[in-house]
């Protein structure tokens, strides 16, 4: 859910956050396309590539082998917990093989399995939003409550994640809003509030569909929301971080910056020359430290083609150019579908139109001119959008083909494989529409 969807769609919950005092990043971006490497990212302190090569997802055990942060929590005497909803998506399970052995102390994944087959389920934009007589997303949160009660003295950390509610349709979380409010009263009323950093937030807003499409969609997408609240306590004793803090809600900021952070909480009396940094992003730190105003995406380990940063200028679809960059980018992502074998169950892709194209605009001199392009191909109307530089001398483009976006819905249509990065470029040959 983006910053925008959620002021939108949750108003009761944002009048509240902002009611009670909880610092909001609005300079939040994301740092990679979909859930995985963005929560990994908060939780390892990982880019993209060394996830899957340190903690290999699609290798059996290889994610119990990942060092994921409530590991940290856990060997310095915390409780850990670890629960989310719609399990055959969950996200170390989607196209993943999971954990073979509990992740964390408290880990329902068996008891939503069992919930989500047993008891009668409502589809709502293809996802169980009722579960029996509930929405799917209560059973997290009333497992998220009962497990501050039992362990209300002790240490812990926990990670409660749902997306039966927000995921497939931007205005489902209207229905909710109030919801999710009476469970923010419940843990204030238990006293929780008063012992507990508390993070509320999400890993990006609406990868595709309508509200994708606007111009404002490549902020919808990028911008995802994180607020902390803080106990009294905390800034009565750290008030230097709590400046710090005021003055980076309003500077970019980065899932590397997360991690940065939940480490420096169990180890809040050592200086910042002496914190360790994450390994995706050396330049990151904890948000309790002053996040330079002058900071870029590259500081802040965020890829260019997920960057908001950066100023825009219409420019012309007919320019000679611009064909030639759009076709470079069809035939990469052919090149693609060729390099990993699939070309025996997914179509070749045909540009058949160039939908927007935008300049970004440099203070700095460069041998090239950088566009954000958005286009189509055939079959189906694939629509794409892809960050990418155009050097004149050579005519040519660098290609980075997983950073390319899909802004229409592809699930139905590339059924027949299970890479997360192929999928966005697949038009299956056995999708039904496509047989004769």
């Amino acid at each position: 859910m983006s910053r925008m969807n959620f002021q939108r769609t949750m108003p009761l919950m944002y009048k509240y956050l902002r009611k009670e005092n909880w610092y909001e990043l609005q300079g939040y971006n994301k740092m990679g396309d979909n859930t995985f490497p963005n929560l990994m990212a908060l939780l390892t302190g990982f880019n993209s590539t060394r996830s899957m090569s340190v903690c290999r997802p699609k290798s059996v055990a290889g994610l119990d082998a990942c060092p994921l942060l409530w590991q940290t929590y856990r060997q310095l005497g915390y409780i850990t917990a670890y629960a989310e909803d719609w399990g055959r998506f969950s996200t170390f399970n989607y196209n993943k093989k999971g954990f073979v052995k509990p992740p964390t102390d408290y880990y329902p994944r068996p008891l939503m399995l069992a919930v989500e087959k047993e008891l009668k389920k409502v589809l709502v934009s293809r996802i169980p939003y009722c579960v029996g007589r509930r929405h799917y997303a209560e059973y997290i949160y009333d497992y998220a409550i009962q497990f501050t009660r039992v362990h209300k003295n002790q240490s812990t950390f926990g990670m409660f994640w749902t997306n039966s509610f927000s995921h497939n349709d931007f205005a489902l979380p209207s229905s909710m809003d109030a919801k999710i409010l009476e469970y923010m009263h419940t843990l204030q009323k238990s006293g929780i509030f008063e012992k507990s950093i508390i993070l509320f937030f999400s890993d990006h807003g609406m990868r595709f569909g309508p509200l994708r499409s606007l111009d404002s969609g490549f902020l919808e997408e990028r911008m995802p929301i994180l607020y902390i609240w803080l106990p009294n306590w905390f800034r009565h004793k750290y008030p230097q971080f709590v400046h710090s803090l005021q003055l980076n809600r309003n500077r970019l900021t980065s899932p590397f910056d997360i991690h940065a952070t939940l480490r420096h909480i169990l180890e809040l009396e050592t200086p910042l020359t002496e914190l360790s940094r994450p390994e995706g992003c050396p330049s990151c730190h904890s948000i309790f430290y002053e996040v330079a105003e002058s900071r870029d995406c590259r500081d802040a380990g965020i890829n260019d083609h997920w960057c908001t940063c950066h100023t825009f200028k219409s420019n012309s679809r007919s320019d000679y150019h611009i064909k030639e960059i759009s076709q470079q980018l069809i035939d990469a992502t052919n090149g693609y579908l060729v390099a990993n074998n699939l070309t025996d169950v997914c179509q070749t892709l045909k540009l058949s139109n160039i939908e927007s194209v935008q300049r970004k605009i440099s203070l700095e001199a460069k041998e090239f001119e950088s566009y954000l392009v958005r286009y189509e191909a055939q079959p189906e109307n694939a629509l794409f959008e892809a960050s990418t530089d155009w050097n004149n001398k050579t005519q040519r483009i660098p290609i980075n083909v997983p950073d390319i976006s899909r802004l229409d819905s592809y699930s139905q249509l590339s059924k027949c494989i299970e890479d997360n990065i192929a999928k966005k470029f697949c038009i299956c040959y056995d999708y039904p529409e496509l047989m004769p």
